[in-house]
């Protein structure tokens, strides 16, 4: 038996248990989900409930806190009418399975940007250049106006400064720990606050003829605005898309294109625009979080266990610009 198979059996105890139907089966096997980094994932269909019939994904989560902060995050969204998968059921780790699990809705179609890369990426660039950022922008300004009050309790506020100094501290990394700290001392004056996805990508976005849908809430906090649109314009100024060499300027040069265009689409939109010196701010915040990211899991000799994970190929360039914004000199990971 493999370990996806002894999760399986797990968890189709656990559903059994919270639904309170014992005699729930699968329909059918399991089928696994690829294209996440943290949780598993399988395509499933039970027999012996009427309420959960038909095709669903279950999502099993590695880290109780943050799975329950998913849940919660996700379920509010989808009762306001935002565009993610309903959660039918879910509970937190028990005796028959010992991690966070939901059941949600099977979304149709493919992200954004699937099979995108190399020649393939410069013939659809013009079209993508004119579509993605204004997508990205639209579900990014409709979310931050989603009421936070459901929320206030379940997602206690995170300090993520506080969490990345400890990680630089635990490998021994102190020229990160110094970026910390500046930030700490520089951070500006608080604004409004918002359900932010934390992870808002097109990879995150599946697209259908029916609509889009946005999945994966594990990054999600209660937050600035300026966390969100920093992120994702800093993904798009650096598509992590692989390319033979004499292509890279091109595809650089549409990253900052799309960057360009997604934050004057949000602006737009939004409830109120980014403030410049909160966005410069958080950008510095995701580039320290995912040099430290990528930093730690090369102390811990796990590279190979992020094979194309987008990190990877970010953290040279984002070490090189903290590098220029803070003034502290920093170790390539």
């Amino acid at each position: 038996m493999t370990d996806g198979d002894l999760v399986l059996d797990q968890l189709l105890a656990a559903i059994r248990v919270a639904s309170q139907r014992p005699e729930l089966g699968w329909a059918q096997p399991p089928v696994a989900l690829t294209g996440g980094f943290w949780a598993q994932m399988w395509r499933i269909r039970l027999t012996g409930h009427q309420d959960l019939g038909g095709d669903l994904v279950a999502r099993v989560m590695p880290e109780p806190e943050i799975a329950a902060r998913e849940t919660a995050v996700q379920a509010h969204l989808a009762r306001s009418g935002y565009p993610t998968p309903a959660v039918h059921l879910a509970a937190p780790p028990s005796p028959e399975l010992g991690l966070g699990w939901m059941l949600m809705d099977h979304a149709p179609g493919q992200p954004l940007l699937a099979g995108l890369s190399g020649p393939g990426a410069i013939v659809r660039l013009p079209k993508i250049a004119r579509a993605l950022p204004d997508q990205l922008a639209r579900h990014a300004a409709a979310l931050h106006r989603i009421d936070t009050t459901p929320l206030s309790e379940t997602m206690a506020a995170t300090d993520l400064l506080t969490r990345i100094g400890d990680q630089a501290a635990t490998i021994n990394r102190a020229d990160l720990a110094s970026v910390t700290r500046h930030l700490q001392h520089n951070h500006p004056s608080d604004g409004p606050i918002a359900i932010c996805h934390g992870d808002l990508h097109p990879f995150n976005i599946l697209t259908h003829q029916t609509g889009d849908t946005i999945l994966d809430w594990s990054a999600a906090q209660l937050a600035n605005p300026a966390y969100d649109i920093a992120f994702t314009q800093l993904l798009l100024k650096h598509p992590p898309l692989p390319a033979p060499r004499p292509l890279q300027p091109i595809i650089a040069a549409a990253g900052r294109a799309l960057a360009r265009r997604f934050n004057k689409t949000y602006n737009r939109l939004a409830p109120q625009p980014v403030d410049d010196n909160q966005l410069a701010w958080f950008t510095n915040l995701h580039a320290l979080r995912i040099t430290t990211e990528v930093a730690t899991w090369h102390a811990q000799d796990k590279l190979d266990h992020h094979p194309g994970h987008p990190f990877l190929a970010l953290a040279p360039t984002l070490t090189e610009q903290l590098q220029d914004r803070t003034g502290i000199a920093l170790t390539n990971p």
